[in-house]
């Protein structure tokens, strides 16, 4: 940790850091367990390069949200405010951005590893985060209001895009990834987007942002892009993250989240299909681009992957589940 980081937490939150460790993981982000006479605590600098300014609000108002929930239950770090302030985040004077939270303890899970048992500690917990989330005011949360109109325009322009890559992109599995888009493009409409539940959402809920002990879910992580959108890609994230196993879904840990998930908000096993589409709807601009066909990490290879296992499985989602 940088030695005016470490001296800014002892002035502006009265904490002396007695030793620190960095942490791994987070994209460009830097964290450190910290430990000091409050216990320990986990800091987390942002990157300058991947947030601007403007960001960086966003980011403060989706960290309020996080305050707010956590004060209602949900297992999430406590977020520490400099002193005489109820700030999420430092801004020091050099341009440096941090805060300040409990450092939660626990371990991910994989689709290897995780139970039925997890599975619907996961979905109580997810319900009860989205119902919780409903209970704060939605004007001027990012994402608010959406308007599904635009949602396939939007979808096909990034088909066009991708499908311009494909003649100088040599990799014959991106084109056919992008070329299988088309079919599912031309049978989405309006009417798909406006049944589904919309409220805040998380929007990062991938097996690094959820930890466990032994059965249950110990905290939930990483609540920065937490926005206004469709309540089941959390859904649908969760699912593909942690129960599609060899390419199969393995359906009792899927009915385990669900009846966890329905103890705060309506779900049924048959809606777990729109809930992989609003999944794919979401995410295939961010996992199929041509970079992630060559090398790239095992975490993004996994999300393809995902993605392309949606694409393959979109007309018979509904009879695999049901």
């Amino acid at each position: 940790m940088d030695a005016t980081i470490r001296t800014d937490i002892q002035t502006a939150y009265g904490l002396t850091i007695e030793d620190c460790t960095p942490v791994v993981g987070g994209w460009l982000n830097r964290k450190w367990k910290a430990r000091t006479e409050r216990g320990d605590l986990l800091v987390k600098q942002f990157s300058r390069v991947r947030f601007r300014p403007g960001q960086l609000e966003k980011i403060v108002d989706a960290l309020r949200r996080q305050m707010a929930v956590a004060d209602m239950g949900i297992p999430c770090p406590a977020i520490l405010s400099p002193c005489g302030t109820s700030d999420p985040l430092r801004f020091m004077d050099d341009g440096t951005v941090y805060m300040v939270m409990t450092y939660c303890s626990g371990h991910s899970e994989t689709p290897e590893t995780v139970t039925a048992a997890q599975m619907h500690s996961l979905g109580t917990v997810s319900g009860q985060m989205h119902r919780l989330f409903g209970r704060l005011p939605v004007e001027n949360v990012k994402g608010h209001p959406i308007d599904t109109a635009k949602i396939v325009p939007e979808l096909l322009e990034n088909y066009s895009v991708r499908m311009k890559d494909t003649v100088i992109e040599t990799s014959d599995a991106y084109r056919a990834a992008v070329m299988a888009q088309k079919p599912i493009l031309d049978t989405l409409s309006p009417a798909f987007f406006a049944h589904l539940p919309k409220g805040i959402a998380h929007e990062d809920f991938s097996p690094d942002n959820i930890l466990f002990e032994e059965d249950n879910v110990s905290v939930i992580l990483d609540f920065d892009r937490n926005c206004y959108n469709f309540l089941w890609h959390d859904v649908g994230r969760a699912i593909l993250s942690l129960a599609l196993k060899d390419g199969a879904l393995d359906l009792e840990k899927v009915r385990a989240f669900v009846d966890g998930y329905a103890v705060w908000m309506p779900l049924r096993m048959e809606d777990i299909a729109d809930a992989l589409r609003i999944t794919w709807c979401l995410e295939t601009p961010w996992w199929i681009q041509p970079g992630f066909f060559a090398e790239c990490s095992p975490k993004v290879a996994r999300f393809r992957d995902e993605i392309l296992w949606v694409t393959e499985h979109w007309n018979v989602l509904d009879l695999m589940i049901n």
